[in-house]
């Protein structure tokens, strides 16, 4: 017997957490933290995991994590588990991969190279917490062996490394995991790839994020733009040529590898010379080992071999018409230095206006003649785009979730011909015979 249930996300875009589970085993996709939980007062005497099973961060899954010590919530502990659960992780943001520090020892986790290396690096530079997990690594295209459930990797794209589709079989169940996917990104053709070899598979279920499904109309998502990673280097460009004289603060999210490479080398290419926090050269060096960069001095600084030059505030304010600063929102302050400049926000922290810090960070740069310039793009495929994966797919059930507005995609995936339901959480749905879908009350 095989059934999968959803645990988070199917009306937020995040968190989104699904099992497949069969008599022997069962199998966890994703494992991200929910910024749609309450988070309102709870007894300070709960541990930080019990908290965030309190207040819906995380789903309160039997079996999982070591309950002995929780004071209010009634949960089976993973001691107590007779059967084997492993996880997959399809990328290295939060809401996808948050709750991996508070799994017990032990717990399988997978993760492609790529985000493993992610992983590591961001726990060295300290922006991300370790994990008692046992974290294993999977090759795209190779299967997974979890006892009767399988489970083969697909490389896929997102504005995070090593970012995955899975596509899951039991004797009853054909399931793909999207993952977050986009085709205006860097790699559009690794998703027509496992977008065409779904349609041979012939899924059951194909669980598709719909992001761009959240907001009214045609609204672009967080008011970004431009739409393409191609069209972003575009308007950096112009950037640099438009106002030669100032200073220009970056802020990228430290996640997005290929992103802040690529406008690093194209800075240098209009004659500013870029330049690093550490943190973000150590992530760099990570991944472009053969490449040196520089580094903004600091008292915590250490010269390693990938350190091209040290520049100080000095240089930089002296000079500001020859630098591109990289600036996370923790060292803002270093605003305070410049008399005028331009701050470009590139999907860095905070995230979105939801953050109260997005509406202090655009009154803080004002009082100190900043312009702020929103210079993003989505990491999240477009309404229309989304449609032509799923149309590619064919699957016999297409589930739209990781969206405010799950029942929009619904209509529009209907209207074009495709089976489809919105799921709830906590409920089992049956597959048998991977024809006929039941649900268990």
């Amino acid at each position: 017997m095989t059934q999968y249930r959803f645990w988070s996300g199917l009306h937020t875009i995040g968190g989104n957490i699904m099992e497949v589970q069969t008599d022997q085993a069962r199998v966890i996709c994703d494992f991200g933290l929910s910024v749609g939980g309450d988070t309102g007062q709870v007894d300070e005497t709960l541990s930080e995991l019990e908290f965030l099973l309190a207040t819906n961060q995380l789903p309160s899954i039997p079996y999982l994590y070591e309950t002995e010590s929780f004071k209010k919530i009634k949960l089976a502990s993973v001691n107590e588990s007779t059967f084997k659960t492993t996880l997959f992780i399809s990328h290295l943001h939060l809401d996808h991969m948050g709750g991996l520090q508070y799994l017990p020892e032990g717990t399988v986790v997978y993760l492609s190279e790529e985000a493993y290396r992610l992983y590591d690096v961001l726990i060295r530079v300290g922006e991300e917490n370790p994990s008692k997990a046992d974290i294993r690594l999977f090759d795209f295209d190779t299967a997974v062996q979890v006892s009767d459930i399988t489970v083969t990797p697909k490389w896929s794209d997102h504005d995070s490394v090593g970012c995955s589709a899975f596509f899951i079989e039991t004797n009853e169940l054909k399931l793909i995991h999207s993952g977050d996917v986009r085709l205006n990104g860097e790699h559009p053709e690794r998703i027509i790839k496992w977008a065409n070899e779904a349609k041979v598979w012939s899924p059951d279920v194909l669980l598709l994020e719909g992001t761009s499904f959240s907001f009214d109309g045609e609204k672009k998502q967080a008011s970004e733009e431009p739409v393409s990673e191609k069209e972003l280097l575009q308007k950096w460009g112009e950037l640099l040529q438009d106002d030669p004289d100032s200073i220009i603060l970056y802020n990228p999210y430290i996640r997005n590898v290929e992103r802040i490479k690529s406008i690093a080398e194209e800075t240098e290419l209009y004659g500013r010379k870029m330049v690093f926090e550490s943190a973000y050269a150590e992530v760099l060096h990570a991944f472009y080992p053969e490449k040196k960069w520089r580094i903004l001095e600091s008292d915590q600084i250490e010269v390693k071999e990938y350190v091209q030059e040290i520049v100080t505030l000095q240089d930089l304010t002296q000079h500001p018409s020859h630098y591109v600063l990289q600036n996370s929102y923790k060292n803002k302050e270093t605003v305070t230095y410049f008399n005028k400049g331009n701050y470009v926000h590139s999907n860095g922290e905070p995230l979105g206006d939801y953050d109260k810090r997005y509406a202090e960070l655009l009154h803080f740069l004002e009082m100190h003649q900043f312009s702020f310039i929103q210079m993003g793009t989505s990491g999240h495929a477009t309404r229309e785009d989304l449609l032509t994966i799923a149309e590619i797919v064919g699957a016999k059930q297409t589930i739209p979730w990781h969206s405010f507005k799950p029942e929009v995609f619904q209509q529009r995936l209907i209207e074009n011909g495709l089976a489809s339901f919105i799921p709830e959480v906590n409920k089992n749905y049956l597959a048998k015979q991977k024809t006929e879908i039941v649900i268990i009350e």
